[in-house]
């Protein structure tokens, strides 16, 4: 029986350092290609003001994402939304919107051959400043990995400084 005891421990306690090898990443466009991401955001031409964002859907099937917007801009420590998310229905003070989100590819109908899945988002730019896509597993598991924060406002002001060109139309295929 203690030899049961002892091994169920064991087994536990890997388990929980197997979550401590998660990391949260900060993601704006200088460290993207650092996590393999690539957020593209472009104005939309008969709708000015309002923007498009795309970027492939990292992980889904395990990692989901969904859209935060907050009533101030969010410190980095502030983005690290881990809890909040995991508790589900629980409100959180500073967050107005958190909206799940469903990536492009999804279908009733199984398709021949796989499909690139990507998250797309219309902002207005007056909400970009402190919106962001937050991904991560949408409960507790006991694994690695990365878990983000997109911090929109840092690709709204790289694009308004000129710093990105704006793309005339978003690719289907999430290539720049």
């Amino acid at each position: 029986m203690k030899v049961v005891i002892y091994s169920f421990f064991i087994l536990l306690c890997s388990n929980y350092a197997q979550a401590s090898w998660s990391k949260f990443a900060l993601v704006t466009p200088e460290s993207e290609t650092v996590f393999g991401l690539k957020v593209l955001m472009s104005p939309i031409e008969n709708k000015p003001g309002t923007y498009t964002i795309k970027l492939k859907a990292v992980g889904y099937n395990h990692k989901h994402a969904w859209l935060i917007i907050s009533q101030k801009k969010l410190s980095p420590s502030e983005q690290q939304l881990r809890e909040y998310i995991w508790q589900g229905s629980k409100t959180k003070q500073d967050i107005l919107v958190k909206a799940k989100l469903m990536p492009t590819g999804i279908g009733g109908l199984a398709e021949k051959e796989e499909v690139e899945k990507f998250y797309v988002v219309e902002l207005d730019s007056k909400l970009i400043e402190r919106s962001y896509i937050y991904i991560d597993f949408p409960s507790l598991v006991f694994d690695g990995g990365y878990y983000y924060s997109i911090a929109l406002g840092a690709y709204y002001k790289n694009l308004a400084s000129g710093a990105n060109k704006p793309l005339k139309a978003m690719p289907k295929d999430g290539a720049p």
